[in-house]
């Protein structure tokens, strides 16, 4: 069973991952890379009966996860990978993993001024059509509507995480945050059967 995490534990936990990542995109992507990881691990019975195992020290505990973080992460691997490892470990804090992923992100896109922003496309865009979307978006963040209310102003970079989803069928889908901007062919065809059905 997973316990509650304390908050002050939390923001200290961000912090020393934050410390770790400075304004290096190169190692935010290690340390999601590694949280991920362990996200995808939280429901693999045998791993979380041998975290679990009072009989193992956590000092091997440890290693072993480590070997394993390394065998699957190879160069990605964080150097201080252990800030992640020994609290997951010691305090059975797998659904923990995701709120701190989104933190970290969160914490390094304040510190570096941009925004994340999830493209998802019907297709592989070609570089030219990533361009043109990339300079629509960074103007869009940049602009009253959106900076409205927020906590940051002024120029904004955007971070962009580009994503292949065949069953758009065609056009974008666009998340920042909370947003989410659906100029895809399946939204048109889902908001067609929705009227037809409404008519009928």
């Amino acid at each position: 069973m997973a316990f509650a995490v304390d908050p002050r534990f939390m923001d200290r936990w961000v912090q020393s991952i934050s410390d770790a990542i400075g304004t290096d995109e190169g190692r935010l992507e290690g340390w999601i890379a590694l949280i991920g990881l362990g996200e995808s691990l939280k429901h693999f019975r045998p791993l979380r009966s041998f975290a679990l195992d009072g009989k193992v020290s956590l000092e091997e505990k440890v290693v072993f996860l480590r070997g394993f973080f390394a065998q699957t992460l190879g160069s990605r691997l964080p150097e201080k990978a252990d800030i992640v490892i020994v609290p997951l470990l010691e305090g059975n804090l797998w659904e923990a993993l995701a709120p701190l992923r989104d933190r970290i992100e969160k914490s390094f896109d304040v510190r570096t001024n941009q925004v994340r922003v999830e493209i998802l496309s019907a297709a592989e865009l070609s570089a030219e059509d990533r361009k043109k979307v990339l300079e629509t978006v960074t103007h869009f963040v940049n602009g009253k509507e959106f900076q409205q209310g927020g906590e940051r102003k002024g120029n904004l970079s955007v971070r962009p995480a580009w994503t292949v989803r065949p069953s758009l069928l065609a056009g974008l889908e666009i998340r920042i945050g909370s947003r989410v901007w659906d100029a895809s062919l399946s939204s048109r065809i889902r908001e067609l059967e929705r009227q037809l059905l409404k008519s009928a």
